[in-house]
């Protein structure tokens, strides 16, 4: 996730456009996601 793309995340919660916990579920797995084989850091653009 990009830091462009977690802004609109913010937005949307800020805009009621999305809950917390539905937020929070979207980046739940920042700063790594597990492919079994690798774990790719998506943080790194942050």
């Amino acid at each position: 996730m990009t830091g462009e793309q977690l802004r609109a995340l913010f937005e949307q919660v800020r805009a009621g456009a999305m809950d917390v916990e539905a937020a929070l579920e979207r980046v739940r797995h920042l700063p790594f996601e597990d492919l079994g084989f690798a774990k790719l850091d998506h943080h790194r653009a942050l």
